[in-house]
């Protein structure tokens, strides 16, 4: 069995991560800001050890990645206040591989980045080889982390892989039920197309990619059907009886005080092809499309229409 490092091990991927591993027999170790909240609690009586530590604090990486042979760095912000982001992703990730380094044990190095750095790519069909253009404050800051962390391959060989992730959805993250619960709103014209991973899906990506990544590889992480927003909602709410969704202009959205990270990320138009991580991982998802999702949460589509 192997051991593993998981930075972020409280968050939404990291502690569903960390139970996947501890139930396979494998040691975990995760580095948490807060030992004492709940999520840590739960997982160190399941058997992680907790490490408390701050990616952006050096200092308490001493010594975290010792003995271990794989490291996740699944942490994660989004609205950029007071630097946090810049903190977090690219002085976090030199904090940790320098750890890592030190370590001398480290044989794979995984960072979860996100397709902010694809910007808004309209209908391209975007491979991990397609041009970075971002365009919203939050790109910016993951083009430079993932070039930390490339500089660090390139220079010193360090097994680092990349994993641009889609959007994650699955238990407690429902496209349906911001649907049913009227939080959902489509900023821009809802033509733009999202990249869906489901988090089963993601875990076994996760898993398998220590095993069968490159290193210094970058792989896009999504199902294989991109969508349209606006046909994504559209569905749903069809299925549910509702009215067809309305948008919101992303204008309106930074005039109302949105974080212009928040409106970029949800209005860009990012349609990803899987092809390399399916062929290097030989990978089968559980979840191919949000489809495969939406029939699991209300029931196939010809029966509905059937009964109706």
């Amino acid at each position: 069995m192997a051991y593993y490092l998981i930075a972020g091990a409280t968050g939404y991927v990291g502690s569903r991560l960390a139970q996947r591993l501890l139930a396979e027999g494998h040691r975990v170790r995760g580095v948490v800001r807060n030992p004492e909240s709940e999520i840590a609690e739960q997982l160190a009586a399941q058997g992680m050890v907790v490490w408390k530590g701050d990616v952006t604090k050096p200092e308490t990486l001493a010594g975290a990645a010792d003995g271990v042979d794989y490291v996740y760095n699944l942490t994660s912000r989004l609205v950029l206040e007071n630097g946090s982001v810049h903190r977090t992703f690219v002085d976090g990730n030199q904090n940790l591989i320098a750890a890592c380094s030190r370590s001398r044990s480290v044989r794979k190095f995984v960072f979860t980045s996100n397709v902010a750095p694809y910007g808004d790519a309209s209908d391209t069909l975007l491979t991990e080889d397609s041009p970075i253009t971002p365009s919203y404050p939050l790109g910016e800051v993951m083009v430079e982390a993932e070039q930390t962390i490339m500089n660090v391959v390139r220079d010193h060989h360090f097994p680092a892989i990349i994993l641009r992730v889609g959007n994650i959805y699955g238990p407690q993250r429902d496209f349906v039920d911001t649907v049913q619960n009227g939080t959902l709103t489509i900023i821009g014209n809802g033509r733009n197309y999202l990249s869906h991973i489901h988090i089963d899906d993601l875990l076994t990506i996760l898993a398998r990619v220590v095993d069968y990544g490159q290193p210094g590889a970058i792989y896009n992480v999504a199902d294989d059907e991109p969508v349209r927003s606006i046909d994504l909602y559209s569905e749903i709410r069809q299925r549910l009886g509702m009215l067809p969704p309305r948008t919101y202009s992303s204008l309106k959205a930074l005039q109302s005080g949105l974080d212009p990270s928040i409106v970029g990320r949800t209005s860009a138009s990012v349609r990803l092809s899987n092809a390399r991580l399916k062929h290097d991982l030989d990978l089968e998802l559980r979840y191919p499309s949000y489809r495969s999702w939406i029939d699991e949460r209300l029931g196939i589509a010809e029966e509905l229409e059937a009964v109706f």
